[in-house]
């Protein structure tokens, strides 16, 4: 589980993340080390607060579901309004970033060749 990962990540205490979870701090470490599995609730509790998913926090890869607390708040906004868009807009979106991303690409390599000039 990366329960301790989390925990750190968000700069919290054991004693925090238990009242998170209206457990003891003694039994959230249990979860923290492998001693006993946090029920359902929590996870779901814990889930919510961390925005992740469950799967995530017991480390089980789904690779098809994208994380959302591995996005920035930028990128999070633009997947919600994404959601909303037909097929066709939604192509039309991709093309867009990919001229921006092409884009990108081009100045770096106008770049470097300037720099290799100088």
């Amino acid at each position: 589980m990366k329960l301790k990962e989390f925990r750190v990540k968000n700069s919290l205490t054991q004693q925090e993340v238990a009242s998170i979870i209206n457990k003891t701090a003694v039994a959230y470490s249990y979860y923290e080390s492998g001693r006993n599995e946090p029920d359902l609730t929590s996870l779901k509790t814990l889930a919510n607060y961390y925005h992740t998913t469950i799967d995530n926090l017991v480390d089980f890869n789904v690779p098809y579901l994208i994380d959302k607390s591995t996005l920035t708040q930028a990128q999070q906004n633009l997947f919600e309004k994404i959601k909303n868009l037909s097929d066709t807009n939604c192509k039309r979106a991709s093309d867009f970033i990919d001229g921006i991303l092409v884009a990108e690409d081009e100045k770096d390599q106008i770049i470097q060749k300037f720099k290799r000039n100088e």
